[in-house]
C-alpha cells in the first residue's frame, strides 16, 4: 500500500511538473512572440494598431493559433519598455569601456510632443547634450569622442557652443540634413 501511494504520488508529480513546464515553455514563447511583435513595429514604424487589425488577427488565427496578439495597449505599456530594456542593457554591456558617438536630434512625436524634453532654444539643448554625455560616460562607462545634431537653428547653435566647450569632440554636420533627407 505504501508503495501504491508513492507511486501515485511520483505520477502526480511529474504530470503537475510537465504541466507547469509545458505552462511556462508556453509564457516563454508568448513573451518571445511578443517580444517579436515589439521589435518588428518599432523597425517598420508601423502603428501601434496594426496588432488589433482584424485582417491581421484573422491571418493569426489561422497559421499560429498559439499565439496570443497583445493588445496594443499591451504593447505600449508593458512589451516594448521591456524590450527597450533589454536591448539597453545588451548594448550597455557591450559598450563599457569603448569608445562611441552621440547623436541628437530633435524629434516630434505625432501628437505635437517633442520626445526628449522641449529643446526649442540652443541653450537648453547644449544642456541637455552635456547632461547626456555625462550620463553615458559615466553610467555606461563609454568614452564620447564626437557628436553630431540636426540641421535646425537651435540644433546648430549648440551644435557650435559644444564645439567651443569642448574642442576635443568631433563634432560633424548631420550629413542626412545636408543633403534633404
Amino acid at each position: 500500500m505504501l508503495q501504491q501511494n508513492r507511486l501515485v504520488m511520483n505520477v502526480r508529480y511529474s504530470l503537475d511538473c510537465g504541466i507547469m513546464y509545458e505552462m511556462s515553455m508556453q509564457l516563454r514563447e508568448q513573451a518571445d512572440w511578443e517580444a517579436g511583435l515589439a521589435r518588428v513595429t518599432a523597425s517598420a514604424g508601423l502603428p501601434l494598431r496594426w496588432v488589433e487589425n482584424p485582417e491581421w488577427l484573422k491571418l493569426c488565427d489561422r497559421f499560429i493559433p498559439r499565439a496570443k496578439v497583445p493588445s496594443a495597449k499591451v504593447l505600449m505599456k508593458c512589451v516594448m519598455p521591456q524590450v527597450l530594456h533589454g536591448i539597453k542593457a545588451t548594448v550597455k554591456e557591450e559598450s563599457r569601456g569603448a569608445v562611441r558617438t552621440l547623436q541628437c536630434d530633435g524629434w516630434t512625436g505625432e501628437n505635437s510632443h517633442h520626445l526628449l524634453g522641449d529643446s526649442r532654444n540652443a541653450e537648453e539643448l547644449l544642456k541637455q547634450i552635456i547632461e547626456s554625455i555625462n550620463q553615458v560616460e559615466s553610467e555606461w562607462g563609454v568614452i564620447i569622442i564626437a557628436c553630431t545634431t540636426d540641421a535646425s537653428g537651435e540644433s546648430r547653435k549648440a551644435w557650435r557652443l559644444l564645439h567651443a566647450k569642448f574642442p576635443h569632440l568631433v563634432t560633424p554636420d548631420c550629413l542626412a540634413h545636408q543633403v534633404g533627407c
